[in-house]
């Protein structure tokens, strides 16, 4: 039988890291280090004032803590506390950290002390990418992410709601304090005490947020802990507590040259301000440059008011009202009003949907020119009924006629019977929604057919 080597992984081990063989000037850590290195960093030093005899103990260096932070970043790590357990496991935050130990309260206070010299330094990288030849500005996408809050969904509210949960704890708030006043048990006064000591704080905190709504009539809603959180629809469809992150990214390189966290849903709210951002960017890094900037932005950014408020931009973003009837391309304003007078797909409300069979491949085409294939063929109260589907309607340009703005899929119940003699099934164009009971959309009786 063979033999092999025991490994005691319990055992004690010294090893001995040469930075320098293993980070080497062209090597991608020391690339980082060295360009956080190139940006002024003249800002961070108004924060200290350890310069003088009197003064504290040396700072923390910015270039060795923002590199750190940032390469955390670019591995995927958003935690304090995670950071500060790899910089002790890690060899590539143990070069840059230069040996200094770094907890996660340094590094949070690092990031909330600078936050301000930070966000400045966004701005250098993208002269750097100007300098480098990455960014040119020929054409700018613009778009907003959803980012979610670390907060409590049960802790945001209006004005009303928030008022309503005000009377309700005072409301408690008494009946715990007349308990507290007929109690004769120590203990259970006590009790009584912490409880309303506790709706006491929450009092506090909603009295706060009527504050804050009532000094800010644009806000709808706050949350009680993070007032610059609000609900937001992510790309699921469902809602968060969170932050809308604008961006303005160049297309040739992918850099974000204009970034902002806001609190508002509406994208079309940024627009104009998000176009002025980056051509102040422009006019302070290229000022040169002739050729006007090419913006790309989904339906959600438009509006009549900004397209007039625009006008002289290069701004390709489909119409609002167009985007929900067509699915293809961008629109550029000066072809909008001729897509806008194309005539509708059917000229009169009353006009029959019309869904050809084709019997060599027993399937329906509906108007759009889509397939409803057959699915299964069912007994209904003694009829046999052949059943037809179409899935993805939701993006079809006849949905509203055909469907409703609500409907998803197409379906057909045909009688077994009459599929021999069908050539074309007449349908009547949606007219909104109608409530049934379920299964009523199985018709036991004969459809009409053409």
């Amino acid at each position: 039988m063979a033999r092999y080597k025991q490994p005691d992984s319990d055992q004690s081990q010294i090893v001995i890291l040469n930075f320098s063989e293993l980070f080497p000037e062209d090597h991608p850590i020391s690339r980082l280090l060295e360009t956080v290195r190139r940006l002024d960093l003249s800002r961070f030093d108004a924060s200290y004032r350890n310069d003088s005899k009197q003064g504290g103990r040396p700072a923390m260096p910015p270039d060795r803590v923002l590199a750190i932070i940032i390469y955390s970043l670019l591995y995927g790590n958003l935690s304090m506390r995670a950071l500060e357990r790899d910089l002790g496991q890690r060899a590539d935050l143990m070069y840059l950290s230069g040996g200094m130990e770094m907890d996660h309260s340094t590094l949070g206070k690092f990031r909330l002390r600078h936050a301000a010299a930070i966000q400045e330094l966004f701005t250098q990288t993208v002269f750097l990418g100007i300098e480098s030849g990455f960014i040119d500005l020929d054409t700018v996408s613009i778009d907003s992410t959803k980012i979610k809050a670390s907060a409590n969904r049960r802790d945001i509210g209006t004005r009303e709601e928030l008022e309503r949960r005000y009377e309700h704890l005072e409301s408690v708030c008494k009946k715990r304090y007349d308990e507290w006043e007929a109690s004769q048990n120590d203990a259970e006064q006590e009790l009584l005490a912490k409880k309303i000591q506790q709706l006491e704080i929450q009092k506090e905190k909603l009295s706060l947020g009527l504050e804050f709504l009532k000094s800010r009539p644009d806000r709808k809603r706050v949350h009680l802990t993070d007032p610059d959180a609000d609900w937001h629809k992510d790309g699921s469809n469902s809602f968060i507590v969170g932050y809308s992150a604008q961006n303005a990214v160049d297309f040739q390189s992918g850099m974000i040259v204009y970034q902002e966290i806001v609190t508002g849903q509406s994208d079309s709210t940024f627009t104009s301000s998000l176009v002025n951002r980056v051509e102040g960017v422009k006019a302070e890094f290229l000022p040169k440059k002739t050729d006007e900037i090419k913006y790309v932005l989904d339906c959600g950014y438009a509006s009549e008011n900004i397209l007039k408020e625009l006008t002289g931009h290069d701004l390709y973003m489909p119409d609002r009202e167009l985007a929900h009837k067509k699915t293809g391309g961008k629109i550029k304003p000066e072809e909008r009003n001729e897509a806008a007078a194309e005539p509708p797909l059917i000229e009169s409300s009353h006009a029959l949907l019309q869904f050809h069979y084709d019997r060599d491949n027993d399937c329906f085409q509906c108007p759009a020119g889509e397939i409803l294939t057959f699915q299964r063929e069912r007994n209904l109260q003694g009829v046999l009924y052949r059943h037809y589907r179409r899935y993805g309607c939701s993006r079809c340009s006849m949905k509203e006629q055909c469907i409703g703005p609500e409907g998803k899929r197409k379906e057909l119940w045909i009688q077994t019977k009459h599929i021999p003699d069908l050539q074309v099934r007449s349908l009547p164009p949606h007219h909104g929604s109608k409530k049934r009971k379920r299964g009523c959309g199985l018709f036991p009786i004969p459809l009409p057919f053409s």
